[in-house]
């Protein structure tokens, strides 16, 4: 059996408000759902599972229309999805009572609950969150609803006991406020599959067995890395899973250390090459490292104007002529602290105090 696991879509977001490229993104987070649609269809995908944070917010329901057109247009797949943290189901949401394509399976319930897909032999097991924060441990201590309704209260492994076909599990969660969890025990629990979603980076925490999906696009400017989704395949020798990455955003860093002759022209034009480098869907936190002259200024707000900057972390320190500040400040504390921390043994320690320990009295002069 064919599947794809994704998570957190977060459609509706518009990360980076106030920079030029922002609705962009926000347009762009819907194209690539649009697009992993389109592959499943290509690729013949038999199930489709979203573990959670579908929307970024409550969904409007026009909103909620468009993503079960979609779904419709592969009525072939299986789609199993659960509400996250950001999509709650509120008292007031849409997802009440919406209906979905005959192919889309919501497990709405706060407790775990499970849809058994007779097609695919295949049963999914998860829960919705009902509110922001949810502190639980629910999938290292499951009470497992069966399909008869039956409430199951065994061990882990007594709970998938007897049970035909594959069993999948769909979770959203992995901090002290969202369901944390133990991947260990999650593996150890019958399941064939165990796909998450919350933790925005993609990891396979116990491979071919657990695995957080990673957002499907970077939602905010510290998601660095690769997003995108993960395509499987279950079998009777068990699960195999690859992850595809989706580029029309990736967040990186970026270095670049600057030494004390060096012009302001001079460090803007490095950082104009530095940025060059980048692929075209790349957008930069940018760190500025080493030693600047003592009467130059970083221009952060220049460099935040220029394409695709999104930060600029500036680490650099004055590079004083520390003979002549010893000469011009005799007699003062700043001379003597300059002329204490020359005579330190360690030199290398005794010049990051200079640089340091000079550039926070001179501010305070001024």
């Amino acid at each position: 059996m064919k599947f794809i696991h994704m998570a957190d879509l977060h459609l509706g977001v518009a990360p980076d408000a106030g920079k030029p490229w922002s609705e962009q993104r926000k347009q762009d987070i819907w194209n690539s759902f649009f697009e992993t649609i389109a592959y499943a269809k290509q690729e013949q995908v038999e199930l489709l599972l979203i573990a959670g944070d579908l929307f970024h917010r409550q969904p409007l329901k026009r909103e909620l229309k468009e993503v079960a057109g979609q779904f419709a247009g592969i009525p072939e797949t299986e789609v199993v999805l659960l509400a996250g943290n950001h999509d709650y189901l509120h008292p007031k949401s849409y997802y009440h009572g919406f209906e979905w394509p005959d192919n889309v399976h919501m497990l709405y319930g706060e407790q775990m609950e499970s849809v058994y897909l007779e097609k695919l032999d295949t049963t999914v097991w998860g829960a919705s969150y009902w509110k922001m924060d949810d502190g639980r441990r629910l999938y290292d201590d499951m009470e497992i609803v069966a399909n008869d309704g039956a409430a199951m209260k065994a061990s882990a492994e007594r709970k998938l006991a007897g049970k035909s076909g594959y069993h999948i599990l769909l979770g959203h969660g992995g901090d002290e406020k969202h369901r944390p969890f133990n991947a260990r025990r999650v593996a150890e629990a019958g399941f064939d599959y165990a796909a998450f979603g919350h933790i925005h980076k993609a990891e396979q925490m116990i491979p071919g067995k657990v695995v957080m999906a990673g957002a499907l696009e970077p939602t905010d400017c510290n998601d660095f890395g690769p997003h995108g989704f993960w395509v499987g395949e279950l079998n009777g020798s068990g699960c195999t899973v690859q992850f595809l990455p989706i580029k029309k955003c990736e967040y990186c860093k970026q270095e670049l250390v600057i030494n004390g002759k060096m012009t302001w022209n001079q460090i803007l034009a490095e950082v104009k090459a530095l940025l060059a480098q980048r692929e075209d869907y790349q957008i930069s936190h940018l760190r500025l490292l080493g030693y600047r002259d003592g009467d130059l200024e970083i221009n952060k707000e220049e460099l935040l104007a220029l394409e695709r900057v999104v930060r600029v972390i500036d680490e650099t320190v004055p590079d004083y002529q520390f003979d002549k500040l010893k000469a011009q400040h005799e007699g003062t504390l700043l001379g003597s602290f300059i002329e204490e921390v020359e005579r330190h043994p360690d030199q290398a320690l005794a010049k990051d105090v200079l640089y340091y320990g000079v550039w926070a009295m001179l501010e305070s002069m001024h």
